[in-house]
Protein backbone atom coordinates (compact mmCIF):
# COMPACT_ATOMS: atom_id res chain seq x y z
CA UNK A 1 0.00 0.00 0.00
CA UNK A 2 1.45 3.66 -1.00
CA UNK A 3 0.57 6.68 0.97
CA UNK A 4 0.90 10.72 0.00
CA UNK A 5 3.11 12.40 2.60
CA UNK A 6 3.88 16.34 2.35
CA UNK A 7 7.14 17.05 3.53
CA UNK A 8 7.62 20.79 5.40
CA UNK A 9 10.82 21.22 6.86
CA UNK A 10 13.81 18.81 6.40
CA UNK A 11 11.67 16.78 4.43
CA UNK A 12 11.64 19.12 1.58
CA UNK A 13 15.28 18.64 1.14
CA UNK A 14 16.01 15.62 -1.05
CA UNK A 15 19.79 15.30 0.71
CA UNK A 16 17.68 14.83 4.00
CA UNK A 17 15.43 12.43 3.05
CA UNK A 18 18.12 10.38 1.57
CA UNK A 19 18.74 9.80 4.78
CA UNK A 20 15.93 7.92 5.37
CA UNK A 21 14.53 7.00 2.39
CA UNK A 22 15.14 6.80 -1.72
CA UNK A 23 14.73 10.05 -3.30
CA UNK A 24 10.91 10.72 -4.61
CA UNK A 25 9.75 13.04 -6.87
CA UNK A 26 8.18 15.65 -4.83
CA UNK A 27 5.19 17.68 -5.96
CA UNK A 28 4.85 20.93 -4.23
CA UNK A 29 1.42 21.38 -2.17
CA UNK A 30 -0.83 23.82 0.23
CA UNK A 31 -1.77 22.38 3.00
CA UNK A 32 -4.89 24.43 4.95
CA UNK A 33 -5.79 24.78 9.00
CA UNK A 34 -2.33 24.42 9.98
CA UNK A 35 0.87 26.95 10.84
CA UNK A 36 4.10 26.12 9.84
CA UNK A 37 6.32 26.93 14.05
CA UNK A 38 9.72 26.08 15.18
CA UNK A 39 8.49 25.32 18.24
CA UNK A 40 10.16 21.70 19.32
CA UNK A 41 12.84 22.24 21.36
CA UNK A 42 15.46 19.42 20.27
CA UNK A 43 16.49 19.04 24.09
CA UNK A 44 15.77 20.38 26.93
CA UNK A 45 19.18 21.59 27.60
CA UNK A 46 19.56 23.02 24.29
CA UNK A 47 17.95 26.68 23.44
CA UNK A 48 16.95 26.08 20.11
CA UNK A 49 13.91 24.69 18.31
CA UNK A 50 12.96 22.75 15.06
CA UNK A 51 9.47 22.67 12.81
CA UNK A 52 6.07 21.57 13.66
CA UNK A 53 2.77 22.04 13.20
CA UNK A 54 -0.63 23.88 14.97
CA UNK A 55 -3.45 23.77 13.96
CA UNK A 56 -4.98 27.37 13.14
CA UNK A 57 -8.12 27.74 10.88
CA UNK A 58 -6.74 30.68 9.28
CA UNK A 59 -3.41 29.63 8.77
CA UNK A 60 -1.72 27.55 5.48
CA UNK A 61 1.60 25.89 4.37
CA UNK A 62 3.96 24.92 1.75
CA UNK A 63 5.41 21.32 1.29
CA UNK A 64 6.16 18.78 -0.81
CA UNK A 65 4.06 15.76 -1.12
CA UNK A 66 5.42 12.30 -2.10
CA UNK A 67 4.49 8.70 -2.00
CA UNK A 68 5.65 6.08 0.82
CA UNK A 69 5.23 2.29 1.15
CA UNK A 70 4.73 0.91 3.81
CA UNK A 71 8.24 -0.21 4.68
CA UNK A 72 9.55 3.81 3.94
CA UNK A 73 6.52 4.86 6.16
CA UNK A 74 7.79 2.91 8.94
CA UNK A 75 11.28 4.70 8.52
CA UNK A 76 9.85 8.25 8.62
CA UNK A 77 8.03 7.06 11.55
CA UNK A 78 11.04 6.10 13.49
CA UNK A 79 13.08 9.28 12.03
CA UNK A 80 10.25 11.73 13.00
CA UNK A 81 9.36 9.24 16.69
CA UNK A 82 8.06 12.59 18.27
CA UNK A 83 5.49 13.37 15.58
CA UNK A 84 2.05 11.75 15.04
CA UNK A 85 0.76 11.60 11.32
CA UNK A 86 -2.16 13.07 10.64
CA UNK A 87 -3.97 13.26 7.31
CA UNK A 88 -4.69 16.07 6.06
CA UNK A 89 -6.37 18.30 2.47
CA UNK A 90 -3.49 18.96 0.33
CA UNK A 91 -4.11 21.29 -2.66
CA UNK A 92 -1.62 21.95 -5.63
CA UNK A 93 0.80 24.82 -5.08
CA UNK A 94 0.41 26.61 -8.46
CA UNK A 95 -3.16 26.02 -8.95
CA UNK A 96 -4.77 25.65 -5.67
CA UNK A 97 -6.61 22.59 -7.30
CA UNK A 98 -7.37 20.20 -4.15
CA UNK A 99 -5.45 17.14 -4.61
CA UNK A 100 -6.89 14.75 -1.96
CA UNK A 101 -5.55 13.46 1.12
CA UNK A 102 -2.06 13.34 2.72
CA UNK A 103 -0.21 12.31 5.91
CA UNK A 104 1.94 14.87 8.11
CA UNK A 105 3.77 14.44 10.82
CA UNK A 106 2.93 16.77 13.79
CA UNK A 107 3.62 16.57 18.06
CA UNK A 108 0.89 17.55 20.33
CA UNK A 109 2.49 16.47 22.88
CA UNK A 110 5.05 19.24 23.47
CA UNK A 111 4.83 21.62 25.85
CA UNK A 112 5.48 25.17 23.58
CA UNK A 113 7.92 27.69 24.85
CA UNK A 114 7.41 31.15 23.57
CA UNK A 115 10.26 32.54 24.94
CA UNK A 116 12.16 33.98 21.89
CA UNK A 117 13.74 30.82 21.18
CA UNK A 118 16.11 30.56 18.02
CA UNK A 119 15.49 27.75 15.73
CA UNK A 120 18.67 26.07 15.46
CA UNK A 121 21.02 27.38 13.03
CA UNK A 122 22.22 24.48 10.50
CA UNK A 123 18.21 22.97 10.84
CA UNK A 124 16.37 26.30 9.73
CA UNK A 125 19.30 27.10 6.96
CA UNK A 126 18.62 23.28 5.53
CA UNK A 127 14.94 23.85 5.63
CA UNK A 128 15.22 27.40 3.92
CA UNK A 129 17.35 26.43 1.48
CA UNK A 130 15.44 23.48 0.10
CA UNK A 131 12.19 25.50 -0.33
CA UNK A 132 14.45 27.63 -2.39
CA UNK A 133 15.83 25.07 -4.19
CA UNK A 134 12.44 23.85 -5.17
CA UNK A 135 11.73 27.19 -6.66
CA UNK A 136 12.00 30.65 -5.77
CA UNK A 137 8.01 31.51 -5.82
CA UNK A 138 8.09 28.26 -3.16
CA UNK A 139 10.96 29.79 -0.85
CA UNK A 140 9.43 32.93 -0.39
CA UNK A 141 5.71 31.44 0.03
CA UNK A 142 7.67 28.85 2.87
CA UNK A 143 9.08 32.14 4.16
CA UNK A 144 5.44 33.72 4.74
CA UNK A 145 4.45 30.65 6.16
CA UNK A 146 6.72 29.73 8.60
CA UNK A 147 6.92 31.23 12.06
CA UNK A 148 9.52 31.60 14.96
CA UNK A 149 8.32 30.49 18.06
CA UNK A 150 7.43 33.93 19.16
CA UNK A 151 5.14 33.73 16.61
CA UNK A 152 7.13 36.54 14.38
CA UNK A 153 7.06 35.23 10.70
CA UNK A 154 10.48 34.42 9.10
CA UNK A 155 10.38 36.75 6.41
CA UNK A 156 10.04 39.97 8.94
CA UNK A 157 12.38 37.84 11.40
CA UNK A 158 15.08 37.02 8.74
CA UNK A 159 15.41 41.07 8.29
CA UNK A 160 17.68 40.62 11.40
CA UNK A 161 19.09 37.62 11.81
CA UNK A 162 21.54 38.00 8.65
CA UNK A 163 23.31 35.07 9.96
CA UNK A 164 20.50 32.95 8.94
CA UNK A 165 20.21 34.06 5.76
CA UNK A 166 22.34 31.56 3.67
CA UNK A 167 20.64 31.17 0.44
Amino acid sequence: MEHNLVGYGSLLSHKSLKETINNKHFKPVIVKGYKRIFNIAVKKEENFDELNLEKSKKSKFNGVMFKVNEDELEKINKREREYNLEEVEVYDFKTGKRLGKSLVVVDYFIKIDRKNKLPSKSYFILCRQAAYHISKEFGKYWDKTSFISDEERVDKWIKNHKEYDKL
